[in-house]
């Protein structure tokens, strides 16, 4: 089964993850789970384009990736992705773009002034990763997030004092006695 894909699918993906920081939040912790697992490393994973998802389930976190049919991400990366606990699918699909207009040929109805569609073969690839991985990463990441917030609120508290204005010492003798009132200067001999 092929499955059919368009401008307006990825376009309503994207309008989620701007949802939220949460959401890219996870999208981040599940790319650096694929870096740690080295399958960039691998020919084309790099060039995936997200078109489905995340779909955040209890305990799995699924994503659907875009390849250009020429460009399909080596097996092998997928197959690391597996020893981590993944599934991952890879099959065909077809990505509906519409064409360049550059005059009234290329629109379907010249009223609506839409453009004609033409269908491109890609490869899909879904990857549903356990959903312990997105989590432990962002606990580190909330950890990271409150060292650096005690270490700034340290760091103001200490700029602070050093621009409170300091109590002034009282000039002291040579013996280190502070002079009083009391005390008269020696006085000199003629």
């Amino acid at each position: 089964m092929t499955m059919t894909t368009d401008l307006d699918s990825i376009k309503s993906t994207l309008v989620n993850i701007s949802k939220g920081n949460s959401i890219l939040d996870t999208l981040l912790e599940f790319e650096r789970t694929l870096d740690n697992a080295e399958v960039f490393a691998y020919k084309n994973w790099i060039l995936g384009e997200l078109v489905e998802g995340p779909d955040i389930g209890r305990y799995w976190f699924k994503t659907v990736w875009m390849y250009p049919y020429a460009m399909m991400p080596d097996p092998n990366g997928g197959l690391r992705l597996t020893k981590l606990g993944a599934k991952v699918n890879f099959r065909k699909g077809i990505f509906k773009k519409p064409v360049k207009v550059e005059g009234p040929q290329d629109w379907v109805d010249p009223q609506s002034k839409r453009a004609k569609m033409v269908e491109h073969e890609i490869w899909l690839v879904t990857i549903e990763l356990p959903l312990k991985y997105i989590n432990r990463g962002l606990e580190d990441t909330d950890e990271i997030i409150q060292r650096d917030i005690q270490d700034t609120n340290a760091e103001l508290a200490d700029a602070f004092e050093d621009e409170m204005p300091q109590e002034e010492e009282a000039p002291q003798d040579e013996m280190g006695m502070e002079p009083t009132s009391e005390m008269t200067p020696p006085e000199e001999e003629v």
